[in-house]
């Protein structure tokens, strides 16, 4: 059954349609079975649903009540105004990503130098910074033992001969 059909009936039992339109459905009731069953079947949740209405009551006037409705309506409705934007706000959006970016920056540059860093340090030759009046050091560097070698002595003993290498042995 088509839905206009249908439609026609709930209209029919409901009392809206036009004694003549009404009369159209009657007739045809008499003759399909189809239309009598579904016919039946609104009439039985019709008188079901009667007794489940609630009394509702608004705390305000009917007029009141649907004006406040039709306000939400047309508020929401129409598009909010949006602020202007406050040349901060402007610059921040504008900022945030640059800021990711350097910083992302930043830190590629800083771990390539530090990587040089340690390369370089591994090539040329090592400082080692005394901060001692009273001690004296000497170092030494193997590439090939891949050592670095540290002596500190008391420089109280230099003049013992015994307590500072000679120049024959640091060459050596």
């Amino acid at each position: 059954m088509k839905l206009e059909s249908e439609l026609k009936l709930q209209a029919y039992l409901d009392g809206e349609l036009s004694p003549r339109q009404a009369r159209k459905v009657s007739a045809w009731l008499a003759q399909d079975q189809e239309a009598q069953q579904l016919f039946a079947e609104l009439k039985n949740t019709k008188t079901a649903l009667a007794g489940c209405d609630l009394d509702v009551r608004l705390p305000e006037g009917p007029e009141f009540y649907w004006s406040k409705i039709q306000r939400a309506i047309e508020s929401a409705a129409m598009p909010q105004p949006r602020p202007a934007d406050h040349w901060l706000a402007v610059w921040r959006r504008l900022l945030a990503p640059l800021a990711g970016i350097a910083l992302i920056a930043f830190l590629t540059v800083y771990s390539f130098r530090m990587y040089d860093g340690l390369e370089d340090s591994s090539r040329g030759p090592a400082v080692v910074e005394n901060l001692s009046e009273h001690t004296g050091a000497y170092s030494f560097r193997s590439q090939s033992g891949n050592m670095f070698v540290v002596w500190v002595y008391d420089r109280s003993d230099e003049g013992n001969s015994e307590a500072e290498p000679d120049d024959e042995q640091v060459n050596q």
